[in-house]
Protein backbone atom coordinates (compact mmCIF):
# COMPACT_ATOMS: atom_id res chain seq x y z
CA UNK A 1 0.00 0.00 0.00
CA UNK A 2 1.27 3.46 -0.69
CA UNK A 3 2.89 5.41 2.11
CA UNK A 4 0.97 8.35 3.50
CA UNK A 5 2.89 11.47 2.89
CA UNK A 6 3.60 13.51 6.20
CA UNK A 7 5.07 16.86 6.20
CA UNK A 8 7.61 16.64 9.66
CA UNK A 9 7.30 19.42 12.26
CA UNK A 10 10.31 21.66 12.57
CA UNK A 11 12.62 20.50 15.01
CA UNK A 12 15.60 22.49 14.56
CA UNK A 13 16.40 25.70 16.15
CA UNK A 14 14.71 28.90 16.42
CA UNK A 15 15.53 32.03 14.82
CA UNK A 16 16.08 34.10 17.95
CA UNK A 17 17.61 33.66 21.54
CA UNK A 18 15.58 32.57 24.46
CA UNK A 19 14.32 35.35 26.86
CA UNK A 20 16.61 34.32 29.44
CA UNK A 21 19.98 34.21 27.11
CA UNK A 22 18.89 37.48 25.63
CA UNK A 23 18.25 39.08 28.78
CA UNK A 24 21.65 38.21 30.09
CA UNK A 25 23.09 38.63 26.78
CA UNK A 26 24.35 35.29 26.60
CA UNK A 27 25.26 33.17 22.87
CA UNK A 28 21.59 30.79 22.87
CA UNK A 29 21.67 28.07 20.84
CA UNK A 30 18.32 28.04 20.15
CA UNK A 31 17.54 24.59 20.91
CA UNK A 32 13.52 23.65 21.27
CA UNK A 33 11.51 23.13 23.46
CA UNK A 34 14.66 24.69 25.77
CA UNK A 35 18.05 26.03 25.10
CA UNK A 36 20.74 23.80 26.50
CA UNK A 37 22.49 26.32 28.32
CA UNK A 38 18.66 26.95 30.56
CA UNK A 39 19.21 22.91 31.09
CA UNK A 40 22.77 23.12 32.46
CA UNK A 41 21.69 25.93 35.03
CA UNK A 42 18.60 24.21 36.01
CA UNK A 43 16.78 27.40 35.06
CA UNK A 44 13.40 27.06 33.69
CA UNK A 45 13.70 27.90 29.76
CA UNK A 46 11.07 30.67 28.87
CA UNK A 47 11.04 30.22 25.28
CA UNK A 48 11.28 32.30 22.20
CA UNK A 49 7.06 33.81 22.28
CA UNK A 50 5.99 37.06 23.02
CA UNK A 51 6.29 38.06 26.58
CA UNK A 52 3.19 40.41 28.04
CA UNK A 53 3.24 43.19 30.73
CA UNK A 54 1.10 45.65 32.34
CA UNK A 55 1.84 48.87 30.48
CA UNK A 56 1.41 50.75 34.12
CA UNK A 57 3.82 48.12 35.80
CA UNK A 58 4.97 49.70 39.12
CA UNK A 59 8.45 48.03 38.16
CA UNK A 60 10.43 47.19 35.02
CA UNK A 61 14.31 46.29 35.55
CA UNK A 62 14.65 47.83 38.81
CA UNK A 63 13.28 51.37 37.75
CA UNK A 64 10.44 52.47 39.54
CA UNK A 65 7.32 53.52 37.22
CA UNK A 66 5.69 56.45 39.06
CA UNK A 67 2.24 58.27 38.17
CA UNK A 68 3.38 61.60 35.82
CA UNK A 69 2.63 64.99 37.89
CA UNK A 70 0.36 67.73 36.20
CA UNK A 71 1.99 71.08 36.53
CA UNK A 72 -1.60 72.46 37.63
CA UNK A 73 -1.39 73.04 41.08
CA UNK A 74 -2.40 70.33 43.70
CA UNK A 75 -5.86 70.33 45.34
CA UNK A 76 -5.34 69.92 49.28
CA UNK A 77 -9.13 68.57 49.44
CA UNK A 78 -11.62 67.04 46.69
CA UNK A 79 -14.66 65.26 46.97
CA UNK A 80 -15.27 62.17 45.65
CA UNK A 81 -17.70 63.38 43.06
CA UNK A 82 -14.80 65.61 41.61
CA UNK A 83 -12.21 62.92 41.42
CA UNK A 84 -11.44 61.54 37.75
CA UNK A 85 -11.48 58.23 36.73
CA UNK A 86 -8.37 56.27 37.26
CA UNK A 87 -7.16 55.18 33.78
CA UNK A 88 -7.44 51.26 32.96
CA UNK A 89 -3.91 49.61 32.71
CA UNK A 90 -3.71 48.26 28.88
CA UNK A 91 -1.53 45.23 27.79
CA UNK A 92 1.56 46.18 25.45
CA UNK A 93 4.23 43.64 23.66
CA UNK A 94 7.33 44.61 24.72
CA UNK A 95 10.90 43.40 24.03
CA UNK A 96 13.13 41.33 26.70
CA UNK A 97 15.23 44.05 27.28
CA UNK A 98 12.02 45.89 28.65
CA UNK A 99 10.40 42.67 30.23
CA UNK A 100 10.97 40.93 33.09
CA UNK A 101 12.16 37.54 34.21
CA UNK A 102 8.67 36.26 34.89
CA UNK A 103 7.35 33.24 33.07
CA UNK A 104 3.35 33.03 32.89
CA UNK A 105 3.44 29.60 33.07
CA UNK A 106 5.44 30.19 36.38
CA UNK A 107 2.86 32.10 38.25
CA UNK A 108 -0.04 33.61 37.21
CA UNK A 109 0.24 36.14 40.57
CA UNK A 110 3.39 37.50 38.32
CA UNK A 111 1.58 37.58 34.96
CA UNK A 112 -1.65 38.21 35.07
CA UNK A 113 -3.59 37.12 31.22
CA UNK A 114 -6.19 40.09 30.49
CA UNK A 115 -8.59 39.72 27.47
CA UNK A 116 -8.46 42.85 24.88
CA UNK A 117 -12.33 41.87 24.90
CA UNK A 118 -12.97 42.46 28.43
CA UNK A 119 -10.79 45.99 29.74
CA UNK A 120 -10.11 45.35 33.86
CA UNK A 121 -11.44 48.28 35.65
CA UNK A 122 -10.94 49.34 38.68
CA UNK A 123 -13.36 51.06 41.74
CA UNK A 124 -12.17 54.83 42.12
CA UNK A 125 -10.34 55.42 45.63
CA UNK A 126 -11.09 58.80 47.40
CA UNK A 127 -7.68 60.72 46.70
CA UNK A 128 -5.14 61.72 48.42
CA UNK A 129 -2.16 64.58 48.60
CA UNK A 130 0.36 63.66 46.65
CA UNK A 131 3.98 64.93 47.56
CA UNK A 132 7.44 64.74 45.31
CA UNK A 133 9.55 62.23 46.71
CA UNK A 134 13.00 63.54 47.04
CA UNK A 135 16.15 61.63 45.56
CA UNK A 136 16.85 59.56 48.13
CA UNK A 137 13.86 57.86 49.04
CA UNK A 138 13.32 57.42 45.33
CA UNK A 139 16.71 55.52 45.55
CA UNK A 140 15.78 53.52 48.43
CA UNK A 141 12.33 52.18 46.87
CA UNK A 142 14.09 51.51 44.06
CA UNK A 143 16.53 49.11 45.49
CA UNK A 144 13.72 47.79 47.65
CA UNK A 145 11.43 47.06 45.08
CA UNK A 146 14.76 45.63 43.05
CA UNK A 147 15.05 42.93 45.87
CA UNK A 148 11.87 42.04 45.82
CA UNK A 149 11.94 40.68 42.20
CA UNK A 150 15.45 39.56 42.49
CA UNK A 151 13.89 37.15 45.33
CA UNK A 152 10.81 36.64 43.26
CA UNK A 153 13.09 35.32 39.92
CA UNK A 154 15.30 32.98 41.80
CA UNK A 155 11.72 31.73 43.40
CA UNK A 156 10.19 30.81 40.53
CA UNK A 157 13.20 30.06 38.25
CA UNK A 158 14.31 27.19 40.25
CA UNK A 159 11.31 25.96 41.52
CA UNK A 160 8.30 24.37 39.30
CA UNK A 161 4.86 24.93 40.28
CA UNK A 162 4.15 21.60 41.62
CA UNK A 163 7.02 22.72 44.24
CA UNK A 164 4.46 25.12 45.29
CA UNK A 165 2.21 21.92 47.01
CA UNK A 166 2.52 22.19 50.73
CA UNK A 167 4.02 19.14 50.75
CA UNK A 168 7.41 20.36 49.12
CA UNK A 169 7.81 22.98 51.51
CA UNK A 170 9.90 21.47 53.98
CA UNK A 171 12.50 20.28 50.73
CA UNK A 172 15.69 21.98 51.21
CA UNK A 173 16.65 24.23 47.68
CA UNK A 174 18.78 22.41 46.39
CA UNK A 175 16.13 19.51 46.51
CA UNK A 176 13.70 21.50 45.20
CA UNK A 177 16.02 22.19 42.15
CA UNK A 178 16.58 18.18 41.12
CA UNK A 179 12.85 17.92 41.34
CA UNK A 180 12.35 21.19 38.87
CA UNK A 181 15.15 19.74 36.68
CA UNK A 182 13.44 16.14 36.94
CA UNK A 183 10.31 17.76 35.63
CA UNK A 184 11.75 19.61 32.55
CA UNK A 185 14.13 17.17 31.82
CA UNK A 186 13.90 13.66 32.69
CA UNK A 187 10.44 13.40 31.89
CA UNK A 188 11.15 14.91 28.51
CA UNK A 189 13.58 12.22 28.08
CA UNK A 190 11.45 9.49 29.47
CA UNK A 191 9.01 9.59 26.35
CA UNK A 192 8.57 10.16 22.76
CA UNK A 193 6.76 13.81 22.22
CA UNK A 194 6.53 15.78 25.23
CA UNK A 195 2.59 16.92 25.72
CA UNK A 196 3.66 18.63 28.39
CA UNK A 197 0.50 18.07 30.59
CA UNK A 198 -0.31 14.65 29.04
CA UNK A 199 3.59 13.44 30.41
CA UNK A 200 2.32 10.71 32.55
CA UNK A 201 6.01 11.14 34.22
CA UNK A 202 5.26 14.84 35.76
CA UNK A 203 1.80 13.01 37.89
CA UNK A 204 5.04 11.28 40.16
CA UNK A 205 5.56 14.95 41.64
CA UNK A 206 2.74 15.91 43.55
CA UNK A 207 2.53 12.35 44.73
CA UNK A 208 5.84 12.75 46.11
CA UNK A 209 4.84 14.61 48.91
CA UNK A 210 3.01 11.37 50.71
CA UNK A 211 5.44 8.79 49.76
CA UNK A 212 8.93 9.41 51.13
CA UNK A 213 10.94 6.92 49.21
CA UNK A 214 9.21 8.90 45.91
CA UNK A 215 10.25 11.65 46.57
CA UNK A 216 14.19 10.63 47.23
CA UNK A 217 14.25 8.80 44.16
CA UNK A 218 12.75 11.80 41.69
CA UNK A 219 15.62 13.63 43.59
CA UNK A 220 18.26 11.22 42.94
CA UNK A 221 17.32 10.54 39.52
CA UNK A 222 17.38 14.41 38.90
CA UNK A 223 20.59 14.69 40.32
CA UNK A 224 21.97 12.02 38.27
CA UNK A 225 20.48 13.41 35.14
CA UNK A 226 22.18 16.79 36.19
CA UNK A 227 25.88 15.65 37.20
CA UNK A 228 25.48 13.71 33.70
CA UNK A 229 25.15 16.69 31.74
CA UNK A 230 27.58 18.49 33.83
CA UNK A 231 29.76 16.17 32.85
CA UNK A 232 29.32 15.88 29.70
CA UNK A 233 30.42 19.45 28.74
CA UNK A 234 33.20 19.54 31.79
CA UNK A 235 32.04 21.92 34.08
CA UNK A 236 32.17 20.00 37.27
CA UNK A 237 32.91 15.85 36.86
CA UNK A 238 31.66 13.78 39.73
CA UNK A 239 30.52 17.37 41.55
CA UNK A 240 27.79 18.03 44.41
CA UNK A 241 25.31 16.78 41.77
CA UNK A 242 26.80 13.39 41.48
CA UNK A 243 27.17 13.27 45.21
CA UNK A 244 23.73 14.61 46.27
CA UNK A 245 22.42 11.68 43.76
CA UNK A 246 23.97 8.98 45.66
CA UNK A 247 23.06 10.30 48.94
CA UNK A 248 19.30 10.75 47.60
CA UNK A 249 19.39 7.20 46.64
CA UNK A 250 20.76 5.80 49.83
CA UNK A 251 17.53 7.60 51.56
CA UNK A 252 15.19 6.27 48.73
CA UNK A 253 16.27 2.66 49.32
CA UNK A 254 15.75 3.07 53.30
CA UNK A 255 12.53 4.34 52.51
CA UNK A 256 11.78 1.98 50.13
CA UNK A 257 12.42 -0.91 52.41
CA UNK A 258 10.26 0.20 55.37
CA UNK A 259 7.40 0.83 52.94
CA UNK A 260 7.93 -2.60 51.77
CA UNK A 261 8.27 -4.08 55.34
CA UNK A 262 5.03 -2.40 56.12
CA UNK A 263 3.23 -3.31 53.10
CA UNK A 264 1.22 -6.50 55.23
CA UNK A 265 -1.38 -3.71 56.89
CA UNK A 266 -3.06 -1.36 54.90
CA UNK A 267 -2.01 -1.76 51.41
CA UNK A 268 -3.29 -0.33 48.87
CA UNK A 269 -2.99 -0.59 44.50
CA UNK A 270 -1.88 3.27 44.90
CA UNK A 271 0.73 2.57 47.00
CA UNK A 272 1.92 -0.55 45.22
CA UNK A 273 1.93 1.08 42.19
CA UNK A 274 4.23 3.91 43.32
CA UNK A 275 6.56 1.41 45.27
CA UNK A 276 7.00 -0.28 41.10
CA UNK A 277 7.54 3.67 40.05
CA UNK A 278 10.09 3.93 42.65
CA UNK A 279 11.60 0.72 41.59
CA UNK A 280 11.58 1.42 37.99
CA UNK A 281 12.93 4.80 38.71
CA UNK A 282 16.21 2.59 40.30
CA UNK A 283 16.41 1.05 36.96
CA UNK A 284 16.41 4.87 35.04
CA UNK A 285 19.08 5.85 37.93
CA UNK A 286 21.14 3.33 36.62
CA UNK A 287 20.83 3.55 32.35
CA UNK A 288 21.32 7.43 33.22
CA UNK A 289 24.66 6.48 34.81
CA UNK A 290 26.25 4.08 32.67
CA UNK A 291 23.29 1.41 31.95
CA UNK A 292 24.88 -1.26 34.32
CA UNK A 293 24.57 -1.81 38.16
CA UNK A 294 21.68 -3.68 39.83
CA UNK A 295 19.13 -2.93 37.24
CA UNK A 296 18.11 -6.75 36.88
CA UNK A 297 17.19 -6.94 40.80
CA UNK A 298 15.48 -4.08 40.38
CA UNK A 299 13.71 -5.22 37.12
CA UNK A 300 12.72 -8.45 38.93
CA UNK A 301 10.92 -7.04 41.98
CA UNK A 302 8.83 -4.61 39.53
CA UNK A 303 7.89 -7.25 37.59
CA UNK A 304 6.58 -9.47 40.56
CA UNK A 305 4.95 -6.10 42.08
CA UNK A 306 3.57 -5.51 38.54
CA UNK A 307 2.16 -9.03 38.14
CA UNK A 308 0.07 -8.48 41.37
CA UNK A 309 -0.88 -5.12 40.39
CA UNK A 310 -2.50 -6.10 37.54
CA UNK A 311 -4.30 -9.05 39.03
CA UNK A 312 -6.09 -6.63 41.14
CA UNK A 313 -7.18 -4.38 38.41
CA UNK A 314 -8.20 -6.96 36.41
CA UNK A 315 -10.48 -8.67 39.63
CA UNK A 316 -12.03 -5.22 39.85
CA UNK A 317 -10.59 -4.74 43.51
CA UNK A 318 -12.85 -5.36 46.45
CA UNK A 319 -14.46 -1.91 47.35
CA UNK A 320 -13.60 1.16 46.56
CA UNK A 321 -9.95 1.57 48.46
CA UNK A 322 -8.99 -0.89 46.40
CA UNK A 323 -9.02 0.56 42.87
CA UNK A 324 -6.64 2.28 41.48
CA UNK A 325 -8.06 6.20 41.14
CA UNK A 326 -8.29 6.33 37.03
CA UNK A 327 -6.18 9.08 36.55
CA UNK A 328 -2.96 7.72 37.95
CA UNK A 329 -4.05 4.32 35.26
CA UNK A 330 -1.82 6.49 32.88
CA UNK A 331 0.83 6.69 34.97
CA UNK A 332 1.09 3.32 36.41
CA UNK A 333 0.85 2.08 32.47
CA UNK A 334 4.00 3.94 31.60
CA UNK A 335 5.94 2.77 34.13
CA UNK A 336 4.88 -0.66 33.57
CA UNK A 337 5.36 -0.63 29.84
CA UNK A 338 8.89 0.92 30.64
CA UNK A 339 9.46 -1.84 33.04
CA UNK A 340 8.81 -4.21 30.67
CA UNK A 341 10.55 -3.19 27.83
CA UNK A 342 13.64 -3.00 29.77
CA UNK A 343 13.34 -6.38 30.87
CA UNK A 344 12.91 -7.82 27.08
CA UNK A 345 15.65 -5.80 25.65
CA UNK A 346 17.53 -6.93 28.98
CA UNK A 347 17.43 -10.46 27.56
CA UNK A 348 18.89 -9.71 24.30
CA UNK A 349 22.78 -8.90 25.61
CA UNK A 350 22.69 -10.21 29.08
CA UNK A 351 21.04 -13.42 28.39
CA UNK A 352 18.19 -12.81 31.44
CA UNK A 353 16.27 -15.90 32.47
CA UNK A 354 12.99 -15.92 30.42
CA UNK A 355 11.04 -18.57 32.34
CA UNK A 356 8.53 -15.26 32.81
CA UNK A 357 7.40 -14.70 29.29
CA UNK A 358 5.00 -17.01 30.14
CA UNK A 359 2.65 -15.12 32.12
CA UNK A 360 3.70 -11.74 30.39
CA UNK A 361 0.33 -8.90 29.61
CA UNK A 362 1.14 -7.58 26.74
CA UNK A 363 -1.23 -5.17 26.91
CA UNK A 364 -0.05 -2.68 28.84
CA UNK A 365 2.65 -2.06 26.32
CA UNK A 366 0.17 -0.91 23.71
CA UNK A 367 -1.39 0.77 26.28
CA UNK A 368 1.32 2.49 26.46
CA UNK A 369 2.66 3.17 22.65
CA UNK A 370 1.74 6.70 22.20
CA UNK A 371 4.58 7.57 25.33
CA UNK A 372 7.06 4.73 24.66
CA UNK A 373 10.18 6.80 23.79
CA UNK A 374 11.59 3.61 22.18
CA UNK A 375 8.79 3.93 19.26
CA UNK A 376 9.38 0.21 18.83
CA UNK A 377 5.79 -1.82 18.14
CA UNK A 378 4.92 -4.02 21.08
CA UNK A 379 4.61 -6.78 18.44
CA UNK A 380 8.32 -6.35 17.74
CA UNK A 381 8.87 -6.76 21.17
CA UNK A 382 6.73 -10.34 21.62
CA UNK A 383 9.25 -11.66 18.71
CA UNK A 384 11.99 -10.21 20.24
CA UNK A 385 11.13 -12.09 23.93
CA UNK A 386 10.17 -14.86 22.00
CA UNK A 387 13.70 -15.13 20.46
CA UNK A 388 15.51 -14.74 23.63
CA UNK A 389 13.65 -17.91 24.35
CA UNK A 390 14.57 -20.20 21.57
CA UNK A 391 18.20 -18.92 22.26
CA UNK A 392 17.61 -20.38 25.23
CA UNK A 393 15.68 -23.22 24.75
CA UNK A 394 18.81 -26.38 25.05
CA UNK A 395 16.22 -29.06 24.30
CA UNK A 396 14.68 -28.50 21.49
CA UNK A 397 15.84 -30.14 18.13
CA UNK A 398 17.94 -28.20 15.72
CA UNK A 399 14.98 -28.50 13.30
CA UNK A 400 13.00 -27.11 15.13
CA UNK A 401 14.64 -24.24 16.21
CA UNK A 402 14.91 -23.21 12.76
CA UNK A 403 11.40 -23.75 11.89
CA UNK A 404 10.51 -21.57 14.97
CA UNK A 405 12.87 -18.78 13.86
CA UNK A 406 11.39 -18.58 10.11
CA UNK A 407 8.21 -18.46 11.53
CA UNK A 408 8.79 -15.56 13.66
CA UNK A 409 11.01 -13.30 10.45
CA UNK A 410 7.86 -14.39 8.70
CA UNK A 411 5.91 -12.79 11.75
CA UNK A 412 7.73 -9.98 11.38
CA UNK A 413 8.18 -8.89 7.54
CA UNK A 414 4.27 -9.03 7.62
CA UNK A 415 3.86 -6.61 10.21
CA UNK A 416 2.82 -3.40 8.67
CA UNK A 417 4.27 -0.56 10.52
CA UNK A 418 2.64 2.07 8.49
CA UNK A 419 -0.76 1.02 9.90
CA UNK A 420 0.60 0.53 13.37
CA UNK A 421 1.84 3.96 13.61
CA UNK A 422 -1.37 5.67 11.89
CA UNK A 423 -3.50 3.37 14.70
CA UNK A 424 -1.36 4.67 18.14
CA UNK A 425 -4.08 6.44 20.38
CA UNK A 426 -3.02 9.63 22.13
CA UNK A 427 -0.30 11.36 19.66
CA UNK A 428 -0.09 14.80 18.99
CA UNK A 429 -0.89 15.51 15.52
CA UNK A 430 0.52 18.93 15.90
CA UNK A 431 3.80 18.07 17.37
CA UNK A 432 4.43 14.67 16.35
CA UNK A 433 6.24 13.49 13.51
CA UNK A 434 4.18 9.94 12.09
CA UNK A 435 6.96 9.53 9.16
CA UNK A 436 9.74 9.58 11.34
CA UNK A 437 7.41 7.11 13.56
CA UNK A 438 7.54 4.91 10.63
CA UNK A 439 11.53 4.69 10.03
CA UNK A 440 12.04 3.76 13.58
CA UNK A 441 9.30 0.93 13.52
CA UNK A 442 11.05 -0.50 10.50
CA UNK A 443 14.44 0.20 11.87
CA UNK A 444 13.22 -2.38 15.01
CA UNK A 445 11.88 -4.55 12.81
CA UNK A 446 15.31 -5.26 10.75
CA UNK A 447 17.10 -5.22 13.83
CA UNK A 448 14.35 -7.61 15.20
CA UNK A 449 15.18 -10.03 12.01
CA UNK A 450 18.83 -9.85 12.65
CA UNK A 451 18.54 -10.54 16.13
CA UNK A 452 16.58 -13.46 14.97
CA UNK A 453 18.67 -14.77 12.78
CA UNK A 454 22.37 -14.17 14.99
CA UNK A 455 20.48 -16.57 17.69
CA UNK A 456 19.40 -19.46 14.89
CA UNK A 457 22.23 -18.64 12.55
CA UNK A 458 21.11 -22.04 10.75
CA UNK A 459 17.77 -20.35 9.69
CA UNK A 460 20.08 -18.24 6.94
CA UNK A 461 20.37 -21.58 4.35
CA UNK A 462 16.30 -21.87 4.35
CA UNK A 463 16.22 -18.10 3.21
CA UNK A 464 18.62 -18.31 0.81
CA UNK A 465 21.19 -16.02 2.65
CA UNK A 466 25.05 -16.52 2.86
CA UNK A 467 26.10 -13.96 4.81
CA UNK A 468 23.92 -11.05 7.45
CA UNK A 469 25.27 -8.11 5.02
CA UNK A 470 21.78 -7.47 3.49
CA UNK A 471 19.75 -7.35 6.17
CA UNK A 472 22.27 -4.84 7.94
CA UNK A 473 22.71 -2.56 4.95
CA UNK A 474 18.45 -2.53 4.87
CA UNK A 475 18.48 -1.72 8.62
CA UNK A 476 21.22 0.98 8.10
CA UNK A 477 19.05 2.86 5.97
CA UNK A 478 16.19 2.76 8.05
CA UNK A 479 18.58 4.56 10.64
CA UNK A 480 19.53 6.63 8.41
CA UNK A 481 16.12 8.35 7.96
CA UNK A 482 15.76 9.21 11.03
CA UNK A 483 17.50 12.67 11.63
CA UNK A 484 20.35 13.49 13.74
CA UNK A 485 18.35 16.46 15.32
CA UNK A 486 14.94 15.11 15.71
CA UNK A 487 13.82 14.54 19.20
CA UNK A 488 12.95 10.88 18.12
CA UNK A 489 16.47 10.10 17.69
CA UNK A 490 16.38 8.77 21.17
CA UNK A 491 14.75 5.75 20.05
CA UNK A 492 17.17 4.39 17.45
CA UNK A 493 19.96 3.04 20.21
CA UNK A 494 18.98 -0.27 19.89
CA UNK A 495 18.98 -0.94 16.33
CA UNK A 496 22.07 0.95 16.13
CA UNK A 497 24.14 -1.26 18.74
CA UNK A 498 22.82 -4.41 16.86
CA UNK A 499 23.78 -2.97 13.59
CA UNK A 500 27.09 -1.51 14.17
CA UNK A 501 28.21 -4.78 16.21
CA UNK A 502 27.79 -6.48 13.45
CA UNK A 503 29.61 -4.12 10.91
CA UNK A 504 32.64 -4.78 9.65
CA UNK A 505 33.98 -1.84 7.77
CA UNK A 506 35.89 0.73 9.01
CA UNK A 507 34.10 3.65 7.52
CA UNK A 508 30.60 2.33 8.45
CA UNK A 509 31.72 1.54 12.11
CA UNK A 510 32.68 5.21 12.18
CA UNK A 511 29.05 6.32 11.25
CA UNK A 512 27.63 4.43 14.13
CA UNK A 513 29.46 5.83 16.78
CA UNK A 514 28.25 9.35 15.14
CA UNK A 515 24.64 8.03 15.43
CA UNK A 516 25.10 6.97 19.20
CA UNK A 517 26.96 10.28 19.71
CA UNK A 518 24.09 12.53 18.59
CA UNK A 519 21.74 10.83 20.52
CA UNK A 520 24.38 11.67 23.54
CA UNK A 521 25.58 14.78 22.53
CA UNK A 522 24.80 16.39 19.74
CA UNK A 523 21.45 15.83 19.41
CA UNK A 524 19.62 19.57 20.56
CA UNK A 525 16.88 17.51 22.80
CA UNK A 526 19.46 16.32 25.15
CA UNK A 527 19.42 13.34 26.44
CA UNK A 528 22.99 12.47 28.29
CA UNK A 529 22.26 8.88 29.72
CA UNK A 530 25.22 7.18 30.22
CA UNK A 531 24.02 3.71 28.84
CA UNK A 532 24.42 5.21 25.39
CA UNK A 533 28.25 5.53 26.22
CA UNK A 534 28.34 2.27 27.34
CA UNK A 535 26.67 0.74 24.20
CA UNK A 536 29.61 2.75 21.87
CA UNK A 537 32.73 1.30 24.60
CA UNK A 538 30.76 -2.43 23.86
CA UNK A 539 30.72 -1.88 19.99
CA UNK A 540 34.20 -1.07 20.03
CA UNK A 541 35.48 -3.71 22.27
CA UNK A 542 33.37 -6.36 19.95
CA UNK A 543 35.39 -4.76 16.85
CA UNK A 544 38.28 -5.35 18.48
CA UNK A 545 37.97 -8.92 19.46
CA UNK A 546 36.51 -9.57 15.90
CA UNK A 547 39.89 -7.54 13.93
CA UNK A 548 42.12 -9.45 16.41
CA UNK A 549 40.02 -12.66 15.02
CA UNK A 550 40.84 -11.82 11.67
CA UNK A 551 44.08 -11.14 12.03
CA UNK A 552 45.11 -14.28 14.02
CA UNK A 553 43.18 -16.08 11.39
CA UNK A 554 40.63 -18.04 13.86
CA UNK A 555 37.50 -16.48 12.12
CA UNK A 556 35.93 -18.85 10.20
CA UNK A 557 33.75 -18.75 7.02
CA UNK A 558 30.71 -18.41 8.42
CA UNK A 559 32.03 -15.25 10.53
CA UNK A 560 32.48 -14.62 14.28
CA UNK A 561 28.81 -14.35 15.86
CA UNK A 562 28.81 -12.21 18.39
CA UNK A 563 25.85 -12.33 20.05
CA UNK A 564 26.44 -15.85 21.48
CA UNK A 565 29.92 -14.59 22.89
CA UNK A 566 28.12 -11.75 24.66
CA UNK A 567 25.36 -13.79 26.24
CA UNK A 568 27.70 -16.57 27.34
CA UNK A 569 29.55 -13.70 29.32
CA UNK A 570 26.36 -12.75 30.84
CA UNK A 571 27.25 -8.88 30.85
CA UNK A 572 25.54 -7.03 32.89
CA UNK A 573 24.39 -4.15 30.71
CA UNK A 574 21.35 -2.89 29.56
CA UNK A 575 20.37 -1.25 25.92
CA UNK A 576 17.08 -0.28 25.34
Amino acid sequence: MPEPKKTPPSTGAQQKACHNCRRRRLRCDKSVPSCHKCSVNGEECLGYGTFFRWANAPAVRGHLALPKQKKEPLKTRTTPSSASPVPSPSISTVSLSDSPLVSSSVSPLLSPVVSPESPVSYTPEPEYQLKPLSRAELIAINREVQAMEDKETVTYTLVHTSLLDPFHSALDRKSQHYIHHFSNAVCRDLVSIDQQSRNPFRAMIPLAGRFDYLQSIIVATGAMHLATLQNYHNRRPGGPELVDALVAKGKAVSALKRAVAGAGTGVTPTSQAMILAAIVFFVNLDLIDNGKGSWQAHIEAASTLMTSIQKQVASGGEGRSMRIDDSLMRLVDAIAADCLTYRIFGTTISGLDTSWAESMEGSVLRRAEAHSYHCCPPVMLEIILATSRLFHNHLSAPEEKVKRALELLGRAKKFDVVDWVYAIQGLSLEQDDLSVRVSLARAHRAAACLYILLCVPDALAPLGLVSLEPLVMELRGYIAEVPLDHVLLKGIVWPVFMAGAQTTETSQRVWYVERLESVWAKNPWICPWGYIRTAIEMMKEIWEARDAMEMAGLEDLGGWNWLAAMKSRREQCLIV
